[in-house]
């Protein structure tokens, strides 16, 4: 909770003379600023996932497409070779050549899944709000300006690092 209600903007100096309204003016602001950083947030961490899921469901389309097409053209000249040549029987052969294009399809949607597993979600964006709802509740005190002049510092030098 807060020390002094009503002591103003968070690091500004006291004005015992503030009117409600401009407290009500100033809290409605600080929200709304609030409210905007956090969709903000969750578009920029939705954008991320929607293109890791974009990706992933392209390499299950090229997964498709390349076991359709190498399957129908490539197996039927491989099943002839392995009767032909090595003298196995027909079925035998064409059971072989099967079996080699489920292992190629299993390892395309492993990568896949891998590359789905890996997407974040919003989970910045459920630690801020948190924190938030926090704060309105009273059950948190909110950062000094220091802090979040400090803190955005740390998350621009972090960002650029990655």
């Amino acid at each position: 909770m807060v020390d002094k209600p009503g002591a103003g903007r968070p690091g500004a100096a006291s004005d015992p003379e503030r009117s409600i309204g401009e407290l009500v003016s100033d809290a409605t602001d600080n929200l709304s600023r609030l409210v905007r950083l956090e969709i903000k947030l969750a578009k920029l961490e939705a954008k991320a996932d929607a293109t890791k899921i974009g990706k992933s469901i392209g390499e299950f389309g090229a997964a498709g497409v390349v076991l359709h097409l190498v399957a129908i053209l490539f197996s039927v000249t491989i099943g002839l070779f392995l009767a032909e040549v090595v003298g196995w029987q027909y079925w035998l052969s064409f059971l072989a050549v099967t079996g080699f294009y489920l292992l190629v399809a299993l390892i395309f949607i492993l990568v896949a899944v891998i590359n789905l597993r890996r997407r974040q979600g919003l989970a910045r964006t459920a630690v801020t709000t948190s924190r938030l709802m926090g704060i309105l509740r009273g059950e948190i005190r909110p950062p000094k300006r220091n802090d979040l002049d400090t803190a955005e510092e740390g998350e621009t030098s972090g960002s650029a690092n990655s």
